[in-house]
């Protein structure tokens, strides 16, 4: 029985969680994940998906801000035989972390690295216009999206992708194929091919700023990007009502022009429908 060590926060690590339950050869040791937070406007102290899944399932649980010493020890003592990272963002790993398991951390990534490294890569990819992409298996080193690749499954990206329709996919691809991963890695945990690091690319995280809508851009790209922020940040424009007043739009659709928006502070509707009360700021 292998002992494995789970890090993750999202709800597609979550996905990839109860995948794991359910391998008889591996045992989950601990699930480390973020501390709770405070959510929404009411700043309700909320644990996120994978530590709400974790303590519904009375899994050993660890929620950390920092890989500390004490965390390290704690972790150490489990004597786990193996790390399986998914979106789980910072604290990240420095080599005394990785070199707790015996088999080091694996990390799930959906894109063909060393292309599209990052905490966002589905959105850029979409927005680029990529037509595929790929599931990449990799042992993590202390640099981030770097380490070398245990496999990669390819897949498509449909002209109608978002970002929920992509992760969907690429975490639905990586569950599939979980089992047969790991038994083969622990099998032959130096069968590794190093990335080639001169064809890397980078892509920032998006925020509520970079999800603001470019007009110098042709409508396929202003298309790609109102889907891949779907369903957050969500792609947003200045608009200016009749009184002359300068609002933001946000934008959850588009075909050659805005379908589905908000104007900040009203309900959702169709842009058909509110047009010829706004003008659209495109400077």
């Amino acid at each position: 029985m292998m002992k494995i060590i789970f890090f993750g926060s999202s709800q597609y690590s979550v996905t990839i969680l109860k995948k794991l339950l359910e391998i008889k050869d591996f045992q989950i040791s601990a699930v480390v994940s973020k501390i709770d937070k405070p959510i929404g406007r009411n700043q309700q102290i909320t644990p996120n998906p994978v530590a709400y899944f974790a303590k519904q399932q009375n899994l050993n649980l660890l929620q950390v801000e920092a890989f500390t010493p004490e965390v390290k020890l704690e972790i150490g003592n489990l004597k786990p035989d193996i790390g399986l990272c998914v979106a789980f963002g910072p604290p990240y790993f420095d080599q005394e972390m990785i070199d707790l398991p015996k088999y080091k951390i694996i990390n799930i990534h959906p894109s063909p690295l060393p292309k599209y490294r990052g905490a966002t890569p589905g959105p850029w990819q979409i927005i680029n216009g990529e037509t595929k992409s790929a599931v990449t298996f990799f042992q993590i080193d202390a640099l981030p999206d770097h380490g070398p690749v245990i496999t990669q499954i390819p897949f498509d990206i449909t002209p109608a992708e978002t970002a929920i329709t992509f992760y969907n996919k690429a975490f639905n691809i990586a569950t599939d194929n979980l089992t047969a991963i790991l038994k083969s890695y622990v099998l032959n945990p130096e069968s590794l091919v190093p990335q080639d690091h001169s064809q890397k690319s980078y892509f920032p995280k998006f925020d509520k700023d970079s999800a603001q809508i470019n007009w110098s851009w042709d409508n396929d790209k202003i298309g790609r990007f109102v889907r891949a922020l779907v369903p957050w940040p969500i792609a947003w424009t200045y608009v200016t009502n009749k009184q002359r007043q300068k609002l933001k739009m946000k934008i959850f659709s588009f075909n050659s022009e805005p379908v589905e928006v908000q104007i900040e502070g009203k309900q959702k509707t169709f842009w058909s429908e509110i047009s010829k009360y706004y003008t659209i700021d495109k400077a």
